[in-house]
């Protein structure tokens, strides 16, 4: 059994006063049920069935300043019922809420922040009504913060008290910008025993028993607020032991998950097949997450059809039809499932070597695919042509957020641009084949020439052709 010195409940990025954007209208569920006022209350539900001592909040509790009345009532419910069960609520203030959340502090007691106005700070937890850790914190005093907070923390280090000490931070790791970007390196050299991480709402943190290093990485958001935050969402258990070391366990309690999922497809797939091939999906998504005992009420899937087809067009343009599959819902135990997105990486079923033997356009496209494949010079040479192309459009200030989005990647990286250009190398391969296709069923068209023994033709040419 764990002897425990403390054990929390660590939350990552709420954004109260925001709804899930993309989830359709689901008659059997109350929507309310899926946003991130319900998620809050389901982790109290949660850290008072767990006894913790503490809930820390690693910013980002409130959407915006605009949102901070709507966030008020659950925030101060939850704070209320935390208060009432003796335990202690920390939270640092993230870039979306640098104005609304230490005025909610004011007003909510028990709401208690730690390094308000860009300063850093500490809090005492105790247990037993002995001290037993302490939370270490910046808060953003702006909306944007463009320096390392990290910086003044080493230089100007807080007063150690001989208590394991954990760091609550909302910002950009490894990142540049303007929202606290700091390194792994400046963590590392606080030397504090875990660093608890807001902002980026994909969560990094290591699940299990951390002995000898310190756990660091992000919470993740509360509940997907989008299609693109997919997997595992919720709350995390944090139990630090008397002998040093740190257990992190997240508990997946989101009621609304989203998944995304690579629907392999057989080469000779019809349109007519994918209806019931994502009818399938849904019910495989959904018995996959309950044989891992997970329940979410609503289960949204992004489809990406992959594979090698006879014709890629045909399957594309039903895709391209959303009224084909924006309908395909069903209840499979107590989850409601929607298809929530459908795309396609599909090649078409080409023989390449053959095609880059011909000296047409097609064939010259074919070569450039293979060079794709190969890590060879004429590989490097469609990479550096690619990327000297791009790279003046990507630092577009205009792109900015897109950069900081749950989610981005890199999309000048080899391995990206690369998949880029094979993808839309293949897509005008494919292009380019129908078109000589066409033009060869024409040149088979029985033309005859007019006979001047014959009636002569009053129509006019346009109209023959048409």
């Amino acid at each position: 059994m764990v002897d425990a010195l403390a054990r929390l409940l660590a939350v990552g990025d709420m954004h109260l006063g925001l709804s899930p954007s993309g989830v359709p209208d689901l008659p059997s569920i109350d929507h309310d049920l899926l946003t991130p006022a319900a998620a809050l209350a389901n982790a109290v539900d949660l850290a008072i069935a767990e006894k913790v001592d503490g809930v820390l909040f690693a910013g980002d509790l409130v959407d915006s300043a605009n949102a901070r009345f709507e966030a008020l009532r659950p925030l101060e419910d939850a704070i209320k019922r935390l208060r009432e069960n003796g335990i202690r609520a920390l939270a640092v203030v993230g870039n979306h809420d640098a104005q609304a959340l230490p005025s909610l502090a004011r007003t909510i007691e028990g709401l208690e922040l730690v390094g308000e106005g860009g300063t850093w700070g500490s809090s005492v937890i105790e247990v037993a009504g002995e001290p037993a850790i302490e939370i270490i914190g910046w808060s953003f005093p702006t909306t944007h913060y463009s320096a390392s907070p990290l910086v003044e923390l080493l230089d100007a280090p807080l007063p150690k008290r001989g208590l394991p000490r954990i760091g609550l931070l909302h910002g950009d790791l490894d990142g540049s910008g303007k929202y606290a970007p700091f390194r792994r390196s400046e963590l590392e050299a606080a030397a504090l025993d875990g660093w608890l991480l807001g902002h980026i709402h994909r969560p990094s943190l290591a699940t299990g028993k951390h002995n000898g290093e310190a756990p660091c990485g992000y919470l993740g958001s509360l509940v997907g607020l989008d299609g693109g935050e997919s997997g595992d969402r919720g709350p995390w258990l944090v139990t630090v032991e008397r002998g040093g070391g740190i257990t992190c366990d997240q508990r997946v309690t989101a009621a609304l998950r989203w998944e995304e999922i690579s629907l392999q497809v057989a080469a000779d797939t019809t349109p007519e097949d994918l209806g019931d091939l994502l009818m399938d999906e849904t019910q495989r998504a959904a018995v996959a997450l309950h044989e891992r005992d997970l329940q979410p009420k609503a289960l949204g899937l992004r489809i990406t059809l992959v594979g090698t087809v006879h014709d890629d067009a045909a399957l594309r343009e039903w895709i391209a039809n959303q009224n084909k599959w924006k309908n395909i819902n069903r209840t499979v135990g107590e989850t409601e499932v929607f298809i929530h997105k459908v795309s396609a990486r599909l090649d078409l079923a080409l023989d390449l070597q053959q095609l880059a033997k011909e000296g047409s356009p097609a064939g010259l496209l074919a070569q450039y695919i293979l060079d794709l494949e190969r890590e060879a010079e004429p590989r490097a040479a469609l990479l550096a042509a690619a990327r000297a192309r791009l790279t003046p459009e990507v630092q577009q200030a205009r792109w900015e957020a897109v950069r900081k989005e749950r989610g981005f990647r890199d999309p000048l990286t080899d391995e990206a641009l690369a998949e880029r250009l094979r993808r839309t190398g293949m897509m005008a391969l494919s292009a380019l084949l129908g078109e000589r296709q066409l033009v060869a069923g024409a040149g088979d068209l029985d033309v005859q020439e007019p006979n001047s023994a014959q009636e002569p033709d009053s129509r006019s040419a346009a109209e023959v052709t048409g």
